[in-house]
């Protein structure tokens, strides 16, 4: 990645910003891009709230019991499809 990244360059790797898995050198220079591109600041911003989007469409984990009984009730269809 060169000193200043372009857009295309740094929408690329904002995942891996993200997840901490750029050097420093790279973090540096992407951090800077952000700082100076409205676009990709708010790209990165959308990218960052998709996990509590997520969360709040799909509600919170089934508890083991739920999981347990869709099993059961999988297993039972199963065991009982008629041909």
């Amino acid at each position: 990645m060169r000193l200043l990244p372009t857009c295309r360059e740094a929408r690329e790797r904002l995942t891996d910003y993200a997840e901490g898995s750029l050097s420093f050198r790279e973090r540096l220079s992407l951090r800077f891009h952000l700082l100076i591109c409205s676009a990709c600041s708010t790209f990165y911003k959308g990218l960052r709230s998709l996990p509590g989007v997520a969360r709040l469409l799909l509600g919170p984990e089934p508890s083991p019991e739920a999981g347990q009984a869709l099993e059961a009730a999988l297993r039972h269809l199963r065991d009982h499809r008629h041909p």
